[in-house]
């Protein structure tokens, strides 16, 4: 009789490999391509330009892209980045605390989707249709938790700080990756001749201070107009926070697709492919 363990193998001994470098460049083409995304939405006759890219939950089609978009980005990173990962050839000095990080980092995309930020992000027009549910006759409900709930009247409940901490965390987390993870040596190849190793280091540390110059601007924002709302009117007449965030953005996804080797001058001579014998 054969042994049932060897009739059925264990759930993880897949039929296939997951490549890490393909998961990298799936989620930096996403953060990088989001922003972009957003402002073809913003050409569309009924939708105007929002002042964050948070508050294009609220319009048509922007709001399904944002929500998919950091949707998708959430679940690899909670998902398919195993502990199994660390020490792994791509990742050879990652740690378990690296991977922890990455998902919270996932938790946190998951929040800023699903727990939307409050106001109303522009002066709407008759015909532009508010992404959430209408409460009471007229005016559109920003609440998402009231309507979720059937309620008429807001929650009360702090959206702001739960959607904004979880964007402020995630961009912190993914800065450290960029410039603590990305920069150590995570591979035999990056050890050997004609690596570009050197190159790539370069990008991180420029693209990681950015992403930490954009929590830093905005965060000083949000002090500022607490006390200064005038500032806010100003701020919001160019849509500045919504061009920060852009920018955080694309340093994150652009940090990834280099982790993933989007362009061949970022990889190893020793990792490229060799030309068939004749």
């Amino acid at each position: 009789m054969t042994d049932q363990t060897e009739q059925d193998p264990a759930p993880r001994n897949l039929p296939f490999t997951v490549d890490l470098r393909r998961v990298h460049l799936a989620v930096g083409w996403i953060a990088f391509g989001l922003p972009l995304s957003l402002v073809a939405v913003a050409w569309l006759p009924t939708v105007c330009f929002q002042d964050s890219i948070s508050h294009f939950y609220f319009s048509p089609v922007g709001g399904d892209i944002l929500v998919g978009a950091l949707s998708f980005i959430g679940l690899l990173l909670l998902c398919l980045y195993s502990f199994d990962a660390a020490g792994c050839e791509g990742a050879r000095r990652w740690t378990r605390l690296d991977i922890l990080l990455i998902r919270l980092a996932g938790i946190a995309s998951l929040l800023v989707a699903f727990v939307p930020t409050t106001g109303t992000g522009c002066a709407r027009t008759g015909a532009e249709g508010a992404r959430v549910l209408l409460t009471g006759a007229e005016e559109p409900s920003f609440d998402f938790w009231a309507v979720l709930l059937g309620r008429t009247e807001a929650t009360g409940l702090p959206l702001d700080a739960v959607h904004y901490g979880a964007a402020g965390g995630m961009f912190l987390i993914l800065a450290y990756v960029v410039l603590r993870v990305f920069t150590r040596v995570n591979s035999t190849a990056a050890e050997m001749a004609g690596n570009r190793k050197a190159l790539r280091n370069a990008c991180y540390r420029v693209l990681g201070r950015m992403i930490l110059s954009v929590v830093a601007v905005l965060a000083v924002k949000m002090a500022v107009g607490r006390v200064a709302p005038d500032f806010l009117g100003f701020w919001n007449r160019f849509n500045l926070t919504f061009v920060f965030e852009a920018a955080g953005l694309f340093a994150f996804g652009l940090a990834w697709m280099i982790k993933g080797r989007f362009l061949p001058i970022f990889e190893d001579a020793a990792a490229r492919r060799q030309a068939r014998a004749a």
